[in-house]
């Protein structure tokens, strides 16, 4: 009878345990692979940095976020992170040999805000990454200690949380501004209201003046309150369109109409030059708001000058300009013109009834139409509103 001898189980089981080996490297090596391509994607800043401040490791992310130059290890933090908050708290964890993570705000390139969480780790040996970076006992001789020292790493994780402070900012300018906005015509309304419960009332003229004036304020914070509701519902997609085919001539026409005589009381010449019958699927009444916005804005900043709306087909869109001669936009106040309540010049906006979110609920009804709309201007020369939206096919 045949039995194995000692050596071919040997062989088999060292054939096995090889293979075993083979497989488990193999898992290894993966898991080496997948962990590196999530920590090379992932849009959160990653970086390693040893007990003297030089570049271990850095991510993709945190080398275009903070790094001045490619390639970052090697190069001491200071080189590399400009912040000196980071460089402090670092050196304060290095010297403490602290366990726990710590929090900080950091400014990275371009304006731009983090949070960053510096976490301390240990490199034991066989590479080995352990959480505990501090030793539960004394370093016994200094050879020890010197390399204990050395094993000391940090990793640090930048969260861009700079959207979030931007959204931030705009509720709160938001707030202060409605605030702002509702407190002047209040307390117009409350000084007249009082002057003519004081006795002024028995004045006929006066009564008549007074009233007028707190009927003006009380239209203004209807027209404010009104804006913020159109506002809202945009902002939250909440407000229902009704998409029909439009000739965009005759909406355009009807709007003209009823300016004309704004635009004649101060001597603008107002025109209108649409190319043959261009056809729209929109909305017509957001889209005779968006009309009624840019050309009564046109008149109210133009003096004895001319307001031209022009209309013409940009291969599969309708494009619109609103060209006035008046007084223009500064440049620095370009980039910001569509922002809830920003105003170029705030007396006169205020003077002229405007709420100042005229321009951007124009600018959402737009979008809503899938849009876009920009403006150009020269200071002291004119301004040209335009936008286009698809035609219908």
């Amino acid at each position: 009878m045949w039995r194995p001898s000692e050596d071919s189980d040997t062989d088999f089981w060292r054939s096995r345990g090889n293979s075993i080996l083979q497989r488990l490297m193999v898992k290894e090596h993966m898991k080496q692979r997948l962990l590196e391509a999530v920590v090379k994607e992932m849009q959160i800043g990653v970086m390693v940095t040893d007990a003297d401040k030089r570049f271990l490791y850095a991510n993709p992310f945190f080398e275009k976020t903070f790094s001045h130059a490619t390639n970052p290890e090697g190069k001491n933090l200071s080189e590399v992170v400009k912040d000196r908050a980071v460089a402090e708290v670092i050196d304060r964890m290095l010297i403490s040999r602290a366990e726990e993570p710590q929090e900080i705000a950091v400014e990275g390139k371009d304006g731009h805000f983090f949070e960053a969480r510096l976490v301390p780790f240990s490199l034991e040996q066989g590479n080995h990454v352990a959480v505990n970076l501090t030793p539960t006992r004394p370093a016994c001789a200094g050879v020890s200690a010197d390399r204990s020292a050395r094993s000391r790493v940090l990793i640090g994780f930048f969260h861009d949380v700079t959207e979030e402070k931007r959204v931030e900012a705009i509720k709160r300018d938001f707030v202060a501004n409605v605030s702002h906005e509702l407190r002047t015509p209040l307390a117009s309304i409350k000084g007249y209201a009082e002057t003519l419960l004081d006795g002024a009332m028995d004045d006929k003229a006066t009564l008549k003046n007074f009233l007028t004036i707190i009927d003006r304020h009380a239209n203004r914070m209807t027209a404010l309150i009104g804006d913020l509701l159109t506002l809202s519902m945009l902002e939250s997609h909440q407000m229902p369109m009704s998409f029909e085919s439009l000739d965009i001539k005759e909406l355009i026409q009807a709007v003209i109409q009823g300016l004309e005589k704004q635009a004649a009381d101060k001597g603008i010449s107002l025109s209108l030059d649409v190319r043959g019958r261009l056809a729209v699927n929109g909305d017509r009444d957001r889209l005779e708001q968006v009309m009624v916005n840019l050309i009564d804005n046109a008149i109210k900043y133009t003096n004895k000058g001319t307001v031209k709306v022009t209309g013409r087909k940009d291969g599969n869109m309708l494009r619109m300009d609103v060209e006035d001669s008046g007084i223009g936009i500064p440049e620095k106040d370009l980039s910001r013109i569509f922002e809830r309540f920003y105003r170029v010049d705030k007396g006169r906006s205020r003077e002229l009834g405007g709420t100042g979110l005229g321009l951007a609920i124009v600018k959402h009804i737009i979008q809503g139409h899938n849009g876009k709309i920009w403006v150009s201007s020269r200071h002291g020369k004119g301004s040209t509103f335009s936008f286009t939206i698809p035609i219908k096919r």
